[in-house]
């Protein structure tokens, strides 16, 4: 993997994590646990380790990030409807 590529995928988690402390603390008014919150930083953190091993495109780490994010906001949404806590 390029340097190039390992920015792009930083940049990715930043944003997806920076969507997960912003949206729902200001939306839906209610607080991520940790894992949740950083949930795309610890992605990032097991592509570090695993990319060495992996020689493949960076592509399904970016998935895996974007597709946790949107589990994680959808999620906390349904509960938070359920709960009637909006």
């Amino acid at each position: 993997m390029s340097l190039e590529e390992d920015v792009k995928l930083c940049v990715v988690s930043i944003a997806c994590t920076l969507l997960l402390v912003t949206i729902p603390e200001n939306l839906i008014h209610v607080q991520l646990d940790f894992a949740s919150k950083y949930a795309p930083l610890l992605v990032f953190i097991f592509y570090l380790f695993l990319r060495d091993e992996e020689k493949n495109s960076p592509l399904p780490w970016y998935f895996l990030m974007i597709y946790a994010t949107a589990g994680i906001l959808i999620l906390k949404m349904i509960d938070s409807f359920s709960n009637g806590t909006v």
